[in-house]
């Protein structure tokens, strides 16, 4: 894709990923919702712009929503998994099967450990006291993940299979 092309295609989704972050950040509940809907911009990024426009794209909701909504966990949830994680699978993805779905449960978990620290030490967020609520937070997630992950694979398949040409003719 050209360059200018790669621009409006990343601004426009740019700003729509903030509009999201913020109708996500109204609720406690649809936060990761909302992060979720908005990494499926940086995944369309990654698929037809790929170089550095889908890390520029991420890099911009990332600043936008910290300047924007301070103080809210939305922004913490975008930067450190929704908005990252579309790039990483990229990458991950290219390696065998076994070590790539390892891969990405090392770094899912490892992000997702990474926010919910910070939202503890920064945002406010409870611990629940019971050993089995945060067992059964930890699978929760878990399950959340690899259903987001085998998620965002069908949505790239069907993606690239039926409105990929669509969308070329589009931006000739």
């Amino acid at each position: 894709m050209k360059p200018v092309r790669a621009l409006t295609l990343s601004s426009v989704l740019a700003a729509l990923s903030v509009l999201l972050l913020f109708l996500g950040s109204l609720f406690d509940v649809t936060d990761l919702a909302a992060v979720m809907i908005a990494s499926l911009f940086v995944t369309l990024v990654v698929i037809e712009c790929r170089g550095a426009w889908p890390w520029l794209l991420y890099i911009v909701v990332s600043v936008l929503s910290f300047l924007l909504f301070p103080g809210r966990f939305v922004s913490l949830e975008y930067a450190l998994f929704g908005g990252i994680w579309p790039i990483l699978k990229y990458w991950l993805e290219r390696l065998p099967r076994l070590p790539s779905f390892l891969l990405k449960l090392l770094v899912g978990n490892g992000l997702a450990l990474g926010a919910a620290w910070l939202g503890l030490k920064f945002f406010g967020l409870e611990v629940p006291a019971s050993v089995w609520l945060k067992a059964a937070a930890v699978v929760l997630w878990e399950a959340v993940f690899l259903l987001y992950d085998l998620l965002l694979t069908r949505l790239i398949i069907l993606w690239c299979v039926k409105y990929r040409a669509r969308f070329r003719r589009l931006f000739r």
